[in-house]
């Protein structure tokens, strides 16, 4: 029977990274049936339809040495008109190279397939996600229709509106749930992890704990000891130079990504010159309101001005 933990041991020997442990239980699978065995040439042989793409360098003498040992050890156990089924060792030998099943194996929709990223860059799928790794890892998984992107570092993420909510990004025991956003996640240390948003809406929460939600320009974290997540205060800096009020109110929404309603139209011509440095958003306002002779009210997830 084949398995996902089947097709995870069969990527890392592909990849020259099997453990001892791995290496006798991939001997013990392929030696149990002749479909095993089957499967696994299945698989390299998808390698001659893949293509001329360049792939990192392969362990070829490892992954020779571990099937030579299993037809040694199997072919005493099987009659001559089953041994005969068995391939060639010479071409055991060029499919062994074929470090590309890795990745069809968990990533058969992607341009440039890959498992896991450890250089720092970013990087570009066909579903429109990009990943910009900053330091750290970050890893793969598809179960069904659902991507889930494991982090251990920090990496800022853009997701296509239309499929982000097939994806959630995994970091330690948190998850981030993209609702077609643009954020940057932190988790370098397992004792607390920190999401921004820069555009779009994502949910944060983890496996007990129902979290929060974090919009555009809001920013949250999430300590363990405690299993709380908590939302940080958003504070901008500002320099307005005869700055008329509907520029402002327009930066302030941008910004801190709430509504700010200038219910009064005849004075959003008016010019200010304020300068504000890592200030909340009730603050700013509260400034620009008594400098200019205005009265702000704040109404729900948004503020009126007039």
């Amino acid at each position: 029977m084949v398995t996902n933990d089947t097709d995870r041991l069969l990527a890392r020997y592909f990849a020259g990274e099997l453990s001892p442990q791995d290496r006798i239980r991939l001997e013990k699978w392929l030696a149990e049936s002749q479909e095993h065995e089957d499967y696994f040439f299945e698989l390299t042989s998808l390698y001659q339809n893949m293509g001329t793409a360049e792939y990192p360098p392969f362990d070829v003498q490892k992954a020779i040495e571990i099937l030579e040992e299993h037809i040694n050890k199997t072919s005493l156990k099987t009659v001559s008109h089953k041994r005969n089924k068995r391939k060639p060792l010479a071409w055991i030998i060029g499919a062994a190279a074929a470090v590309a099943i890795l990745f069809f194996i968990f990533n058969r929709k992607q341009d440039n397939p890959i498992t896991t990223i450890t250089e720092k860059g970013l990087y570009s799928f066909a579903d429109s996600t990009k990943i910009n790794l900053i330091e750290g890892e970050v890893s793969f998984s598809k179960n069904g229709t659902r991507d889930t992107i494991y982090l251990k570092g920090k990496a800022s993420f853009e997701m296509n509106s239309k499929k982000a909510e097939s994806k959630i990004v995994k970091a330690g025991n948190t998850y981030v749930k993209d609702i077609g956003t643009k954020f940057t996640v932190e988790a370098n240390t397992p004792d607390s992890v920190y999401v921004s948003v820069t555009e779009g809406e994502v949910l944060f929460y983890s496996d007990n704990n129902t979290g929060i939600n974090l919009k555009m320009s809001q920013s949250g974290y999430y300590l363990s000891k405690n299993n709380k997540f908590y939302k940080e205060t958003m504070r901008g800096s500002f320099q307005f130079k005869g700055t008329t009020l509907s520029e402002v109110i327009n930066q302030l929404n941008t910004f801190y990504g709430q509504q700010i309603e200038l219910k009064d139209k005849s004075v959003q011509d008016l010019p200010i010159t304020v300068t504000f440095t890592k200030e909340d958003l009730s603050t700013i306002l509260d400034v620009v309101a008594i400098t200019l002779n205005l009265k702000v009210d704040h109404i729900g997830d948004g503020y009126t001005i007039e």
